[in-house]
């Protein structure tokens, strides 16, 4: 009887068995599996490379680099306490920090991201219990220069997102496409090996070729940080442009930092003053007043009486330095004026071209409103409306006071006076690339608008050569073997609204060769101590830059100008 029950029993277990094996299988197959995949299959983003960005000869200036990071499993962790100390001594961390992180119950925290290689080579030799190394295809953005031109490239976040610079602005385009990836994983959560299924593949990001020279824009960062030592000054810009395209060779902003450690520096450092500061140009503007001048039918030798000092609404205007009106002269010409950098002389231009024709002449050169150069933080200056150009406005206006400018904006006024009167767009970008390498996207130079003619402009180029040869630019902007036309800067700096004594911005404007520029050049130092003038502060570094780009650019010193031109004291 016993064995009756017994095969009965094994028989309805055999039966149940059966049914369950033909609803699992046959009934209710399709969904089940579908619920196993789902439970084995974990889908993950893949993050795309970031583009890299180039100079214009293709040196790559900031590029991804593979890096990997590390995680816990707390509840895999045997030790925390000793496991915390191995962590901190291998990562430079302190212990203290670490070992809260590795006493929870999670299934997962972050210890580190993006660590040196060496590091993460010393950590899987340890072999720590819950202690894992991952790569990260995201890597570490690396700028390969260091602080070479860091504040125009800018800096980006762990995740590699662009937080200032051309990394902020073009984030849109540098940034890759992610892709997807499905992994099959057992029951721990773990991948199993030899089994990734990538779903949909990662594209790039695309890659700016800027126009940066990375040879000018070291010469001109060093140039610049010489002055800024010689004269205990507080920062500085150095720009280079090509008059002729509206490319900008080198956008030098100095102190500088390490884009790859912009968080050990300070956060003013991370401004890139060439456009976003604006100042008063002081006598680097006095060019823009004879530009309106001479193409408002002034003729280029008039002449305006010598003064050191005169009265305008209750204001009393002063010349720098006496000089010129002590030597017993009782006119000037627009080219004395401007050759030696009176003040009184520019106002009596200004105030005989009057306001509305000296206002036309200075939006038309680009002040008052963006270069349109595309970079963040762009300042456009400060402009007075009409209405507010009075006799004593028109008059300091002149001279380059109660007016703002970026240096970006001054430079290509000059720049369209060094190629005939033509306004350009700056440019930064040459080209945009595509991961393979074809050109996706090719910029040109691009016409504002005319803003004075080629007989006017080549008559403010023969200023500019003045003051070189005779005037304040003599000798110290002056380049042995070159001609070399510019203007040199002076102005104090307001603070709240009010001159800050004793501070100041020295400057140099100035172009190369002075009859047919290949460069203009703009130097401005703030805050020099010892002396506050631009033909000393400024003009040896706009020298400097000068000869090391035409020797860059193959052009060979002529040794008969080498042998005219006075030496440099």
């Amino acid at each position: 009887m016993r064995a009756k029950w017994f095969f009965a029993i094994l028989a309805l277990v055999g039966v149940y068995l059966a049914w369950r094996l033909i609803d699992v299988q046959v009934l209710n197959g399709k969904v089940y599996a579908r619920d196993a995949l789902l439970q084995q299959r974990e889908t993950l983003d893949v993050p795309g490379r970031r583009g890299d960005i180039l100079d214009r000869n293709g040196v790559v200036l900031a590029s991804s680099r593979p890096s990997e990071s590390v995680f816990a499993v707390p509840a895999q962790v045997t030790d925390p306490q000793s496991t915390a100390q191995r962590l901190g001594a291998a990562l430079h961390l302190p212990a203290a920090k670490l070992e809260p992180l590795l006493r929870g119950k999670g299934e997962f925290v972050w210890i580190a991201r993006k660590i040196p290689l060496s590091e993460s080579r010393a950590l899987r030799e340890m072999n720590l219990s819950g202690i894992n190394v991952i790569h990260e295809e995201t890597g570490q953005r690396v700028a390969v220069d260091g602080s070479l031109a860091a504040p125009l490239l800018g800096f980006v976040g762990i995740d590699e997102n662009g937080l200032s610079g051309l990394e902020y602005r073009f984030e849109g385009l540098l940034r890759g496409k992610p892709g997807k990836m499905t992994m099959e994983t057992d029951h721990f959560g773990h991948p199993i090996p030899f089994a990734p299924e990538v779903v949909e593949p990662a594209h790039p990001g695309i890659t700016l070729q800027l126009t940066i020279d990375r040879y000018l824009q070291f010469v001109s960062e060093q140039a610049l940080a010489k002055q800024i030592r010689t004269w205990h000054a507080q920062s500085g810009t150095a720009i280079v442009v090509e008059p002729n395209t509206g490319a900008v060779l080198a956008l030098a902003s100095l102190p500088e930092f390490n884009p790859s450690a912009y968080l050990k520096s300070q956060p003013a450092n991370w401004r890139d003053r060439a456009v976003e500061d604006s100042y008063e140009p002081g006598s680097t503007f006095k060019l823009i007043t004879a530009a309106a001048a001479l193409a408002n039918g002034i003729p280029e030798h008039a002449t305006f009486p010598a003064h050191d000092e005169i009265e305008v609404g209750g204001h009393v205007i002063h010349n720098a330095e006496d000089g010129f009106m002590a030597s017993g002269k009782y006119y000037e010409t627009i080219d004395d004026i401007i050759a030696y950098s009176h003040n009184v002389g520019a106002a009596e231009i200004g105030m005989r071209v009057g306001a509305r024709a000296l206002y036309r002449t200075v939006t038309a050169f680009g002040f008052g409103s963006s270069t349109g150069i595309g970079l963040p933080g762009e300042n456009p200056g400060l402009m007075p409306p009409l209405a507010d150009w009075n006799r004593v406005a028109v008059a300091t206006i002149s001279f380059g006071q109660g007016i703002s400018v970026e240096p970006l904006q001054l430079a290509m006024a000059y720049a369209a006076i060094a190629n005939g009167g033509l306004l350009l767009r700056p440019r930064i970008l040459e080209r945009l690339v595509a991961p393979e390498g074809s050109t996706i996207y090719q910029y040109h130079r691009e016409v504002v608008r005319r803003v004075i003619s080629e007989r006017v402009a080549a008559e403010l180029r023969h200023y500019l050569r003045e003051v070189v040869v005779r005037g304040t630019g003599d000798p110290t902007a002056q380049v042995p073997g070159y001609t070399t036309a510019g203007k040199t800067g002076t102005a104090q700096i307001v603070v709240d609204g009010v001159y800050s004594s004793g501070a100041y911005n020295a400057s140099f404007v100035g172009m190369i060769p002075a009859a047919h520029p290949r460069y203009v050049i703009l130097v401005k130092v703030e805050r020099p101590r010892g002396s506050i003038y631009g033909s000393e502060v400024a003009a040896p570094a706009f020298a400097e830059i000068a000869r090391l780009a035409m020797l860059h650019a193959g052009v060979v010193p002529d040794v008969r100008l080498a042998r005219s031109e006075p030496k440099k004291r």
